[in-house]
């Protein structure tokens, strides 16, 4: 008897392991608001981009084993939210960023500001949809949610380094078009756009 006290496995002797629920609770915690960020940036439209996040996570709940496995499913999720964002777009017509509701943005200290803030928000939203859609994907990822190159090239099926080489072409080409529109960096120092 005091034998068999012995073999006790070590993993009852450590933590108890969090249930899935609790896995998937930390998961969405850790993660939606960024799964979110990156869909409203690539629908600019809030309520879809609550709709869309909302079945990413609902997908999840129903098709991931393992939510505690943080890397891997964060993998799956943008992944999936790439996929219905593509199939959103098959539905709808496309919906230049201009649109974007102000209400999504922090707001000015000025009416002035404001309306600079629009007409650079309008700007940059042009130019935004004149990238490819791969270009538009990796800035997101990238910007809005916040991946490593790494992660983000496990999502688009390529290698880092052509993550990287992505990224500094797609984003040559947003500086060039916004120079076309007029913004210059000087814009920025002046903290028009704050």
């Amino acid at each position: 008897m005091i034998h068999s006290a012995w073999r006790i496995p070590k993993r009852s002797a450590r933590s108890p392991v969090p249930s899935r629920e609790e896995s998937f609770a930390a998961l969405y915690e850790a993660e939606f608001s960024r799964v979110y960020g990156f869909v409203n940036f690539r629908t600019g439209n809030e309520t879809i981009a609550e709709d869309i996040a909302a079945e990413v996570f609902a997908r999840a709940w129903a098709r991931l084993r393992d939510p505690g496995e943080r890397d891997a499913a964060a993998a799956w999720l943008f992944t999936t939210a790439r996929r219905l964002v593509i199939d959103h777009y098959r539905r709808a017509p496309l919906r230049a960023l201009a649109s974007v509701d102000e209400s999504a943005y922090p707001s000015s200290r000025s009416p002035e500001i404001a309306a600079v803030s629009n007409e650079r928000l309008a700007i940059l939203g042009r130019c935004l949809t004149d990238l490819a859609d791969r270009d538009r994907d990796v800035i997101g990822l990238r910007f809005v949610a916040r991946l490593r190159n790494r992660e983000i090239a496990s999502l688009v099926h390529t290698s880092e380094g052509n993550v990287a080489k992505i990224l500094h072409r797609a984003l040559r080409k947003l500086r060039d078009r916004l120079a076309t529109e007029g913004y210059t960096a000087i814009d920025r120092l002046e903290g028009v756009t704050e």
